[in-house]
């Protein structure tokens, strides 16, 4: 399909492409600001603390990224303000009340993703088709963004998916050992789960931004080779294990590994898969879990073949 054929197929990129750059301004701006509302209510009306957190941050985001481009506007057209459009992305998009299964959250998440790639393949086709340098960055910069959000609800559509079928999981999982195929799928299954358990997150992350995530519910141990307070050394993981079943014999605790295949590359995988299972038993006695996530395709078929034999595959 030809440029001009796309334009004129679809009202939003046709309404991009005819208006003055200052004109199109005013509407990424305004879908901004109604995009941060949409997820702020959609966020209210969630049950599950995975999908209302990850609304929350989408809604957060968006406005920050609206006041940016206000900034913009008020940069390149001093003394003006932008002209409210007479389109929008989210027209007659009624939010839903009351989410409280998976199948309803689900639903939801499916309908983002929608609006999501919709809002990330037209400002990437218009971004192609105007001549305003800087209106032309700003829509790439937009397309970029909305596939990052598309990307998360994505991830968290497809951890939904794979418990869908067993509700229980969400709120009381087997004492023993899981594995997840990002540390994001990782994180959000274990925002459900935070009224329950003590937790600790072992991560090559910063320890504020894991945190931030959980609202400071979480004990963040930093995996680095820096000597610094709350540091435990990659090269020597396998020595942390006393303090890592010191925690798992509390009882009803949440020891969470992530960059497993980090782990796996420095101290190999019989000496790591070693400390796994020794942690994995110790939590099955105390009545814990051990939660490990990280890029599988790291490990050769053999590796993932003993880990899924030993920690469950959940998403």
């Amino acid at each position: 399909m030809e440029w001009e054929d796309i334009i004129q197929d679809d009202q939003i990129i046709r309404y991009l492409w005819e208006k003055s750059p200052k004109e199109a301004l005013g509407f990424l701006i305004f879908n901004k600001e109604h995009e941060a509302k949409f997820y702020k209510e959609l966020s209210e009306n969630c049950s599950l603390e995975s999908v209302k957190t990850l609304f929350s941050s989408f809604s957060e985001e968006s406005l920050k990224e609206k006041n940016e481009l206000y900034g913009k506007f008020q940069l390149l057209y001093p003394g003006e303000e932008p002209k409210f459009p007479e389109l929008s992305f989210f027209q007659n998009k009624r939010v839903t009340k009351d989410l409280n299964t998976i199948r309803e959250h689900l639903k939801i998440l499916r309908t983002c993703m929608d609006l999501e790639l919709s809002m990330k393949e037209t400002y990437e086709i218009v971004s192609k088709v105007i001549k305003d340098d800087n209106l032309k960055s700003t829509l790439s910069k937009l397309s970029h963004i909305e596939g990052e959000y598309y990307d998360k609800l994505r991830e968290l559509y497809e951890l939904l998916l794979a418990l869908s079928e067993d509700e229980v999981k969400l709120k009381e999982l087997v004492p023993g050992g899981y594995l997840f195929s990002t540390k994001f799928k990782a994180r959000y299954f274990l925002l459900n789960l935070t009224d329950k358990h003590r937790m600790a997150i072992i991560t090559r992350d910063s320890p504020d931004e894991v945190k931030k995530l959980f609202k400071d519910n979480v004990e963040v141990y930093w995996l680095t080779n820096i000597p610094t307070v709350g540091s435990i050394s990659p090269d020597r993981f396998d020595e942390a294990r006393k303090f890592m079943i010191d925690f798992l014999k509390q009882g009803h605790s949440i020891l969470a590994i992530e960059g497993i295949e980090h782990l796996n590359a420095k101290l190999g995988f019989k000496k790591f898969f070693e400390v796994l299972t020794y942690l994995k038993d110790y939590a099955i006695i105390n009545q814990s879990y051990v939660i490990l996530s990280g890029d599988l395709n790291a490990f050769n078929e053999s590796e993932k073949g003993i880990l899924s034999s030993e920690f469950h595959l959940i998403s």
